[in-house]
């Protein structure tokens, strides 16, 4: 039996940009943003471009944009903290993600049973055409499946309020990109739209199963945007600090 877990997340309001939490029967407020536009196009154009599909997809593998380092809080901890890299993906709205939601899961299981190399094409088209459309994307958060249930869930669980720490490297502009993103993570569990939905997204270019320990992810993450820091560093060209 699905365990049942009452969100913390009360209150959602796009239009006037706040999410409300309920934690230790209080009720929080928090603002509501959207996701950084400099973050936001590296994310949906990861795999655009004229080069070759193997260059595109060893570029993805080593580009750290999508690969935050979550921090949480651990009041069993002396230090309080605790830190670990996710996978984070843009996500559809929970309507898209209704109306899409089969067709992707189908497209998915049709690589099932190839070759990862014969496949590459038809994975990166079905990324790029997930995100295409401006519209249909939600700007207020992003997406993470949860592998183990074991400390970050944990947390989660407790408390809700937890840090992105997003940076990648723009040597085209001399650029290390940053953004400190503070969220509201909400956990969404199995059977959901949007649980698949990013259960399909964190496997799409997996060439080989992590073993779980299960089958299957125990949850997945809304991260919902409240704050966001530049924490970008540019370089000058030829100098060496």
């Amino acid at each position: 039996m699905t365990e049942e877990i009452p969100s913390r997340v009360k209150f959602l309001d796009r239009a006037r940009r706040r999410i409300e939490i309920e934690m230790n029967d209080v009720t929080l407020q928090f603002p509501l943003n959207a996701v950084p536009d400099p973050l936001y196009l590296a994310m949906a154009t990861a795999f655009d471009g004229d080069e070759k599909v193997d260059c595109k997809l060893l570029a993805a593998a080593h580009d750290t944009v999508m690969k935050p380092t979550l921090c949480s809080s651990d009041p069993s901890s002396i230090f309080r903290l605790t830190t670990a890299t996710k996978i984070v993906r843009l996500t559809l709205t929970d309507k898209e993600i209704e109306n899409q939601i089969e067709e992707i899961e189908g497209e998915i299981l049709s690589f099932q049973g190839r070759p990862f190399e014969e496949t590459v094409d038809d994975r990166i088209e079905l990324y790029k055409r997930i995100y295409l459309d401006d519209t249909r994307i939600d700007r207020f958060r992003f997406g993470a499946a949860e592998l183990y249930g074991d400390t970050t869930y944990g947390n989660i669980r407790l408390d809700p309020r937890v840090v992105l720490n997003f940076q990648w490297h723009k040597p085209e502009e001399h650029l290390y990109r940053g953004y400190q993103v503070n969220c509201i993570a909400e956990i969404v569990l199995p059977g959901d739209p949007f649980y698949r939905f990013m259960r399909s997204m964190r496997s799409l270019f997996v060439r080989r199963f992590i073993d779980l320990r299960a089958s299957e992810y125990p949850a997945a993450y809304k991260f919902h945007v409240c704050e966001t820091h530049d924490k970008s560093l540019s370089t000058r060209p030829g100098f060496v600090p």
